[in-house]
């Protein structure tokens, strides 16, 4: 059987298992719930006074994906495989002490941030303190911890977010060589017409960026402003994640406007230096790491009523690439979820992403392909612990080569 009717099969079946459960109202045994609901008390502690509260939760999602040629956007594998099986288990524990101090810690074990990434399978991706200076209108918090740039990070996790994958902005690298430094402008724009490398490649954001570093929450009236200092910007490798070094850090800002109870809109800023110290050797004479930024700026816009939900993002970058000059890229995208059933929802979304050109001694040309995305995703919620949810996703690049056109991915998540 050809691999794409195999795909369509799978797609096929288990979108109609998730219709006919939606059409039946089907919930988990009452058995099992109960279990979920007596292990959610269980980790739960206040004390008598009501002062100290404590809450461990967790969440498992099972995450099967399958994909014609290589894969498109953060997964790493063998370019022989059309299958990857991705689990992960994810520990979130928090606790206040009054109104103002907070601990929050999120811990990990799965086959990498990313799908097949073979960075730390266990370990720690945020853990900070935040203390309210002024309770519900200004808080300071230092630690590691998500991007406030825009709008996808503070929603990624797999039961918050309707889709597997992320926008195709936080989740495709582009041709910007983040440990190395290109010889000459016409050698940087001659890597379009390589396969996409996400090993030595960049995107413009990372996922959701765990980086460390001190920020500042302040909330004042229907305004909430978000700005961080970390020790990488926007772009950063898991690999990096963990550096304590801040002898590079990156500024990034979110402004929101919360305009009425169906809108809230936002503009985000974020500069800093994205080379990896292992660059430093082929810089030009005279230069450090400290003279090339990715200076990256953003707006964000979120409607919902009553079934609807439709967000958005659109997202300016420039790279500033020693021997060749502004690599500037503009990308965004817009997603509808719309809840069918009570339990049963649907939720398509479309992506793009541009490039400019850069000069070089034969004239101007692209420095990477335009490419678009439109990822198609329906998800049941059995009761509140169990999610399932399947995805189909189609990527064109604007090039005579694909890197991969397809992808279906299924994910099953438990949490407790």
């Amino acid at each position: 059987m050809k691999p794409w009717l195999h795909r369509t099969i799978l797609t096929a079946a288990l979108t109609w298992v998730l219709a006919v459960a939606a059409r039946a109202q089907v919930t988990l045994p009452v058995e099992m719930t109960d279990f979920l609901d007596r292990v959610d008390n269980a980790l739960t502690y206040e004390s008598a006074d009501g002062q100290f509260f404590a809450h461990l939760t967790g969440e498992t999602d099972l995450t099967g994906y399958y994909f014609d040629g290589q894969p498109f956007g953060l997964i790493f594998s063998n370019p022989n495989d059309h299958f990857m099986f991705s689990p992960r288990l994810t520990l979130n524990f928090d606790a206040t002490y009054g109104e103002r101090l907070l601990f929050f810690a999120k811990f990990r074990w799965d086959d990498g941030i990313d799908p097949g990434y073979q960075n730390d399978s266990a370990r720690m991706d945020e853990i900070f303190l935040r203390v309210a200076v002024v309770p519900h209108h200004l808080d300071l918090q230092a630690g590691k911890f998500a991007t406030v740039f825009g709008t996808w990070a503070g929603r990624h996790g797999a039961w918050d977010c309707p889709f597997i994958t992320a926008p195709l902005v936080y989740d495709q690298v582009t041709s910007v060589l983040d440990g190395f430094v290109p010889p000459s402008a016409t050698f940087f724009a001659s890597l379009r017409n390589a396969p996409d490398n996400n090993y030595t490649w960049a995107p413009v954001i990372w996922g959701p960026d765990y980086l460390p570093g001190v920020a500042a929450f302040a909330t004042l009236g229907k305004f909430d402003l978000a700005l961080s200092g970390t020790t990488q910007s926007l772009s950063s490798r898991p690999t990096t994640w963990n550096d304590l070094n801040f002898n590079r850090p990156s500024f990034n800002g979110r402004l929101g406007w919360r305009a009425d109870e169906a809108w809230t809109l936002g503009v985000s800023g974020s500069i800093g230096p994205y080379l990896l110290s292992q660059a430093a050797a082929s810089l030009p004479p005279g230069q450090s790491l400290s003279d090339y930024d990715q200076i990256t700026v953003g707006g964000d816009a979120s409607w919902a009523w009553h079934d609807w939900q439709v967000t958005g993002e659109f997202i300016f970058s420039r790279f500033q690439v020693a021997n060749v000059g502004n690599a500037d890229t503009f990308s965004w995208y817009l997603e509808t979820k719309y809840k069918i059933t009570p339990q049963l929802f649907a939720a398509v979304r479309w992506n793009q992403q541009v490039y400019n050109q850069v000069n070089t001694p034969t004239g101007p040309q692209n420095w990477d392909n335009d490419e678009m995305r439109a990822d198609f995703a329906l998800g049941y919620k059995w009761d509140t612990h169990v999610l399932t949810k399947i995805q189909y996703s189609w990527q064109h690049q604007e090039t005579s080569f694909q890197n991969g056109k397809q992808l279906v991915a299924v994910q099953l998540v438990v949490r407790f």
